[in-house]
């Protein structure tokens, strides 16, 4: 009987022992899952960032092909915008055709809305803040409403 008892106790020894080595076994595999886990994450990061350089590279390179020509210094306006003078006439200039004056001042137009929206912006938005302050110093008020105004 005392070998028997010795034979059980060895064996769940054993069996512990297994048990460990198993657990730790399960470990390094873990380990090496989360390491290959994480390198795959970095490797689609930088799939993901270079594959968006590619795309808006041939999208500007697209878009500068398909672009109409435009006489030379058609871009540049003369401070028109510091002087407060209008946009350039629909006359056409020496050697310059209507159309190429039509898209200049279409040009210049896109230029001053866009100038006028970037200008306005600061202002959009600090109106907004003050709104949802207000809006947040609302909520924090325990009033109770009276049920007359409440929605049915």
């Amino acid at each position: 009987m005392a070998g028997e008892s010795e034979m059980e106790t060895l064996g769940s020894r054993k069996r512990k022992l297994v048990a460990v080595e198993g657990e730790e076994e399960d470990e390094r595999e873990i380990q090496k899952l989360k390491s290959k886990v994480s390198d795959l994450a970095r490797r689609i990061l930088d799939a993901r960032k270079d594959n968006l350089d590619r795309v808006l590279e041939v999208l500007s390179s697209e878009l500068l092909a398909k672009r109409p020509a435009l006489p030379p210094g058609a871009l540049i306006v003369p401070d028109a915008v510091e002087t407060g003078t209008q946009a350039p006439s629909s006359e056409p200039d020496e050697g310059g055709s209507l159309a190429d004056q039509t898209i200049l001042d279409r040009l210049f137009l896109l230029r001053e809305k866009t100038k006028s929206i970037i200008s306005a912006t600061p202002v959009i938005l600090k109106r907004a803040n003050d709104c949802v302050s207000r809006i947040e110093k609302l909520e924090n008020c325990d009033v109770k409403v009276p049920s007359v105004f409440n929605k049915r």
